[in-house]
């Protein structure tokens, strides 16, 4: 039987490298076929802005359209979006805006979730 698993990304791309590790995580976890959903939530909603371009940095946003062409479901906050003035419009191709409800529905679904933030 094979897991399901939910990472949820709390910390901004550019901030400390927990943001690209989960990203990678949900990658290689999709590449080895388990089901896998990124939730970002508080300041990983960062992570989902489109248009990104860091030379300094881990590409976090790049690893996320990777994960979600590998299959992978990239889900964001909407309260958390709004708090921080995104529009739906301003995030990756393919990502999700969610309430709570779903964000626990998601959650509960899991096998396993993995809180990734400060």
């Amino acid at each position: 039987m094979r897991k399901k698993f939910t990472f949820i990304i709390a910390t901004p791309p550019y901030d400390k490298t927990g943001a690209f590790t989960a990203a990678r995580v949900g990658l290689t976890a999709m590449m080895e076929e388990l089901p896998t959903t990124i939730i970002l939530m508080e300041d990983g909603v960062y992570c989902g802005v489109k248009g990104q371009h860091s030379t300094q940095f881990f590409q976090v946003v790049q690893v996320l359209q990777d994960f979600m062409e590998a299959g992978g479901k990239l889900l964001v906050c909407g309260l958390c979006i709004k708090e921080r003035g995104i529009g739906a419009e301003n995030l990756i191709e393919g990502a999700e805006v969610i309430d709570i409800h779903r964000l626990v529905n998601t959650m509960k679904e899991s096998d396993q979730t993995v809180f990734f933030g400060a």
